[in-house]
């Protein structure tokens, strides 16, 4: 009799379910901001000026300055105002932030090159690393979309902006100016080290004919190579559109050649909140 009504209270409970869609549907909490733009998600957490967030499907959570928000709008139907107005927050779901498309977008941004040594080209070495880190995060980065390195670099021309005035922008100007949510610095530091000589040579022998005893010639040669090795050091930092710093680290490169830095990049990217290695050292 039990498993009879337990049956029952099952199928209408799915009939409701199928005849009201929207209750089948996943709730969310959100927040709308000082601007106007609306988020929704979950709220994960709440201190005296952080607001944690996180968008439904994804496991990163976003932190928020608590002043910038007038307003969260609980999944529960409660709803928790910040000081401001709330007859004078939209209605409409509507807000007045730029670039509405610009959300789980990346943008990967020219590296700076910082050496002593006057023989490196700098502009091709500034587009490998750049090409590089964009490399990894295309294949790394799932929950992303990577805008190219020839769109950055072309917005950024257009603009004016180029590495000795990029420190003038803040990120999220720059990310706002990308269309993209997240924006990538990079800078690396290639220091010569000193040359190192390497010495090769041989030598043969060659007998005399007609002769009984073992006499002969021998000739020798030698050759000389000289290699510069450098000592690299990489600085990786990633932002969001809101200005907030969410990974930032340097690391001294393995290896003494030019391409020193790949292993660096490479690490560090993946260590981001996105890469696959996110959490380990």
């Amino acid at each position: 009799m039990k498993t009879l009504k337990f049956t029952l209270f099952a199928s209408l409970f799915l009939f409701f379910l199928h005849q009201n869609p929207l209750l089948a549907q996943e709730k969310v909490d959100v927040l709308i901001l000082n601007s106007g733009e609306t988020k929704e998600g979950k709220v994960t957490g709440i201190t005296d000026i952080l607001i944690k967030f996180r968008y439904l499907g994804e496991d990163f959570d976003y932190e928020i300055q608590k002043s910038d928000v007038a307003q969260i709008k609980f999944a529960s139907g409660r709803v928790e105002n910040f000081g401001n107005d709330p007859s004078k927050l939209p209605t409409d779901g509507s807000h007045a932030g730029s670039h509405p498309d610009r959300h789980n977008k990346i943008a990967v941004l020219p590296f700076a090159i910082i050496t002593n040594d006057a023989g490196l080209t700098v502009d091709e070495l500034r587009n490998f690393t750049q090409n590089q880190a964009a490399n990894t995060v295309r294949n790394e980065y799932n929950t992303l979309t990577l805008q190219d390195p020839l769109t950055t670099n072309a917005i950024l021309a257009k603009q004016g902006i180029n590495q000795e005035n990029m420190d003038s922008f803040t990120p999220a100007e720059l990310a706002e100016l990308l269309g993209v949510e997240f924006v990538i610095f990079g800078a690396v530091k290639v220091t010569t080290k000193g040359s190192v000589s390497s010495t090769y040579g041989s030598s043969t022998y060659s007998q005399k004919s007609g002769s009984s005893s073992k006499k002969g010639n021998i000739f020798s040669s030698s050759s000389s190579t000289t290699t510069i090795e450098y000592d690299t050091m990489v600085d990786l930092r990633m932002f969001n559109d809101r200005g907030d710093n969410l990974y930032s680290n340097s690391r001294h490169s393995f290896g003494t050649g030019t391409d020193a830095y790949k292993g660096s990049v490479d690490y560090m990217l993946r260590r981001t909140p996105f890469g696959s290695k996110y959490g380990k050292k």
